[in-house]
């Protein structure tokens, strides 16, 4: 995927820096970039010796044009691998080395390991039905675990007090109006006054979330892979949590399911979540909060497409605008 976000580097360059994290013996073999990624510059880096492959994730370049939220928010992916690591069983590589100083390169970057399997979005059509939602069911006991690991405030991941929320309701309106505030700085035409109505219409049932969970808030298909064993496919590793905030489990569920405008479509992966995490039922406060959660990832994605190509601009932006008027027709009927 092409976009202005994206810090190529040279093959030589990147040598330089496999040497300097990984020893002046260690010889790399075929160099690959991975374009399926939308933000970062992503290679593959083979290693004779190792006779592996390590995956080099790159930053964008500072000053780069980029949403609010999205300044410096590498860090917070290396971060939650570790804290995954630590405090879970969920599948996420492995941070091999990593550099924030900027001294080697005028962006952020790290090392991790390689996962070898296939994006769930590449084979989920042809694994079959079945398999699919044992996919789905597997998502939802690793979700469970990652919203287990819990934070001192909510909000995205900050230094600044100010923005270290004690309430998900506060941190969520922040969250918002930021990035209406971007979607106005690169003039997206949204519906402004409507979403905003929607919010403050329906900001009680933000009220009942009292601990901060860790919300990944991009384990979409494309971050999620599967190998194969056997007959079947199982879940390897799940990635990019650079867009990671403390918050609401259940603002997970839109951005897994994008398409999906309302997540009890998805009975394999609901039922397990319900199953796992030994709630009841999936009551309607539940089915509100979805809709405002899918209204911030919509407008995300309607705000950022001024560092797409044309068409890819064009079409996203057009169907992420068509999607916020569902929801917002949706939670007009709350």
């Amino acid at each position: 995927m092409k976009s202005k976000t994206k810090n190529r580097l040279s093959e030589n360059k990147i040598k330089e820096l496999v040497r300097i994290h990984f020893g002046r013996e260690c010889e790399t073999g075929e160099i690959t970039e991975l374009t399926g990624g939308m933000f970062n510059a992503i290679y593959r880096i083979e290693r004779k010796n190792e006779k592996d492959a390590v995956i080099l994730k790159v930053g964008v370049i500072p000053d780069t044009t980029l949403l609010t939220y999205e300044r410096d928010i590498m860090p917070v992916e290396v971060e939650c691998y570790r804290m995954i690591r630590e405090q879970t069983t969920v599948p996420v590589p492995e941070v091999l080395a990593y550099d924030f100083s900027k001294r080697y390169i005028e962006s952020n970057y790290f090392f991790m390991t390689e996962l070898k399997g296939e994006p769930f979005s590449k084979v989920m059509k042809k694994m079959g039905q079945e398999n699919a939602d044992r996919i789905r069911e597997e998502l939802a006991g690793y979700l469970y675990q990652i919203h287990g690991v819990k934070g001192k405030y909510f909000g995205y991941f900050t230094k600044d007090e100010r923005r270290q929320y004690s309430t998900w309701k506060a941190a969520f309106f922040h969250m918002f109006r930021q990035i209406l505030a971007d979607g106005r700085e690169h003039r997206v035409k949204l519906p402004y006054a409507r979403i905003m109505a929607a919010l403050q219409r329906h900001d009680g049932s933000l009220e009942d979330v009292r601990e901060p969970s860790l919300v990944e808030y991009d384990c979409h298909e494309g971050n999620i892979f599967v190998k194969k064993t056997g007959n079947s496919y199982t879940i390897e590793g799940i990635l990019d949590f650079e867009r990671a905030f403390w918050g609401d489990p259940i603002a997970d569920f839109p951005t897994a399911f994008v398409f999906t405008d309302d997540i009890r479509k998805e009975t394999a992966f609901l039922n397990a979540y319900l199953r796992v995490s030994g709630r009841n039922a999936y009551t309607e406060t539940d089915a509100v909060k979805y809709q405002l959660y899918r209204m911030y990832i919509l407008t995300i994605m309607a705000a950022e497409t001024f560092r797409y190509g044309f068409l890819y601009g064009k079409l996203q932006g057009m169907w992420a605008k068509w999607q916020l008027r569902k929801c917002l027709r949706i939670l007009g009927d709350w």
